[in-house]
């Protein structure tokens, strides 16, 4: 009985093991599997769209940035009529004192005030007009605002709101949903005479000359001499970027305005860069973080010195606004010169039988197309947007290049 027992377990052991170990099968055939179809479907391919782009060959340097300007007097509790960079004339109210705090928060109500009766204004001068077309703008001002939100360009929000009101208003009186703003206007109107009023009595500080306005948070924190600049050898001038400038003067000073049309960018660079220069007489400049958008320049000056292995460069440009007009000593980008065509990562470049090119994604398939360089830095290169097979140059706008991918051929499937 005993033994009959033994053997039983024993059986009962074996088959066990047995089940464990196709249960162990299964799971290791599952793993595999899953590794496979993994590998298969799943390569790690990355492609990245042929986009329309700009390069620019481009160096940067750092110097002074130099104005014609005219100081502007005045001190104390100072709130600003003009905005930084605006366009005065002679005359102007550039900006009032202020005696007590309340004053400014009346000057912000009457600013508000008069927006809103200009708005309502105009929101009555529509009658008659198409209802299709008052509701289009006042959907499209809509998305417009909304757009402003979401991209933060908060400078444009209240322009934008405007717009949006101002539709909404139109529309509201051409439905008959209002007789229309008279009667508030009205009393806004009193409002508005009745702080103008009190405002009228401030002592103001007023333009002597026609130009662009800055205010004194807005200017240079350092003064310059032109004309010393202008006469400086190349070596002086690195002398004085070296030794950096005079701090502006600002007690009893309410801004400046300046009086030209263009400034000047004084710069120092080596004989190299000087070399890459030679023969340019326009260029673009930039300074990133202030003014990041390029504008033209002319080179006025490119004066080497062998000895030093230096030289001075100076550019004018005839742009103005409020951030240019606070520059000082700048590290500027200087674009050379400029192209066009179509931006290809340097990652995606292969070199097969001698010809540089990509592996696009067509459908399931991958194609190897040769490129032709227009320029390149160490992040892209720029292809020329004429791709056409059979050519030197294949790649065409919005193909999906293929930056990142293993075992690439051409005409095998991804």
């Amino acid at each position: 009985m005993t033994h009959c027992m033994e053997r039983k377990n024993q059986r009962t052991i074996a088959e066990r093991s047995i089940r464990a170990l196709f249960m162990l099968l299964i799971v290791v055939f599952g793993i595999y599997l899953a590794v496979q179809f993994f590998i298969i479907f799943h390569r790690g391919y990355k492609t990245e769209t042929a986009i329309a782009y700009t390069m620019a060959d481009s160096v940067s340097l750092q110097g002074v940035v130099s104005f014609d300007t005219v100081r502007v007097d005045g001190s104390g509790d100072l709130g600003y009529l003009v905005s930084d960079g605006e366009r005065v004339t002679n005359g102007t109210v550039l900006a009032e004192c202020y005696t007590d705090g309340s004053q400014g928060l009346l000057r912000e109500r009457l600013d508000r005030l008069g927006r809103t009766i200009d708005l309502l204004s105009k929101s009555q001068n529509s009658s008659g007009s198409d209802l299709s077309l008052l509701t289009s703008q006042t959907r499209q001002a809509l998305y417009n605002l909304l757009d402003k939100l979401d991209t933060a360009q908060y400078s444009g929000i209240t322009d934008a709101e405007d717009a949006f009101l101002l539709a909404q208003n139109r529309l509201q009186v051409n439905t008959g949903q209002t007789e229309g703003f008279t009667q508030t206007i009205q009393a806004l109107q009193t409002e508005y005479d009745g702080i103008k009023a009190q405002l009228d009595t401030l002592q103001t500080i007023t333009a002597t000359t026609n130009g662009y306005f800055s205010s004194v948070s807005a200017s240079p924190t350092i003064t310059t001499d032109a004309a010393q600049l202008d006469a400086a050898t190349p070596a002086e001038l690195n002398d004085m970027l070296q030794n950096g400038f005079a701090a502006a003067d600002t007690a009893n000073c309410a801004g400046q305005i300046a009086t030209g049309f263009s400034w000047k960018f004084y710069a120092i660079c080596d004989l190299a860069t000087a070399d890459r220069l030679d023969g340019v007489s326009s260029v673009k400049i930039s300074v990133p973080g202030k003014q990041n958008t390029p504008l033209v320049a002319t080179v006025q000056e490119l004066t080497r010195d062998e000895d030093a292995g230096l030289a001075k460069l100076v550019l004018s440009c005839q742009t103005v606004n409020a951030e240019i007009l606070s520059f000082g000593v700048e590290t500027a980008q200087i674009d050379l010169k400029t192209y066009e065509g179509i931006r290809v990562d340097k990652a995606a470049l292969h070199i097969v039988g001698g010809q540089r090119g990509v592996y696009v994604k067509y459908g399931n398939l991958q194609r190897f197309l040769k490129i032709t360089t227009l320029y390149e830095d160490e992040n892209y290169i720029l292809i020329p947007d004429n791709g056409k097979l059979g050519t030197d140059n294949e790649v065409r706008l919005y193909d999906e290049i293929i930056v990142q991918g293993t075992n690439l051929q051409d005409g095998k499937l991804l």
